[in-house]
């Protein structure tokens, strides 16, 4: 193939993605007003309460979670993962949806200060809503 046939090629593929391009941004830009992203403003509706009781070898924690991040299917992995970066070792995990649309995570921690580090864990796996609370102690 000649060194001119093959700009003329180019060239005419540049064109076509030039003139096309804004075309196609337009036409993106009309459906994200027209149709919003939804999983942002669903997510906006997550909820959680924590609970805790103290022993002196653990920490026994019942978080009750509600809203999409309750419902998507993940059986708390996001708040398992994040639990994980924030308290070190979690046992005796325990996910469980209900019939209401929340669910109840059941676990233990050894961490000295772990309603702090569990607050920090529910405020990351929220995202974007950020749910700020405080675990409460039951005795």
């Amino acid at each position: 193939m000649k060194f001119s046939t093959l700009f003329t090629v180019a060239s005419a593929i540049a064109i076509n993605t030039v003139t096309a391009a804004p075309a196609a941004l337009a036409a993106l830009a009309a459906e994200t007003i027209a149709n919003p992203i939804q999983d942002i403003q669903a997510r906006a509706n997550n909820g959680a309460n924590c609970n805790y009781s103290a022993f002196w070898s653990d920490n026994e924690f019942k978080v009750i979670t509600w809203g999409p991040w309750a419902q998507d299917g993940s059986k708390g992995k996001g708040l398992l993962d994040n639990l994980r970066g924030q308290c070190g070792v979690i046992t005796n995990w325990e996910y469980r949806h209900r019939s209401d649309g929340s669910a109840v995570a059941l676990f233990k921690t050894i961490i000295i200060n772990s309603p702090k580090c569990v607050q920090d864990a529910i405020w990351l796996a929220s995202a974007p809503s950020r749910i700020s609370l405080t675990c409460n102690k039951l005795n």
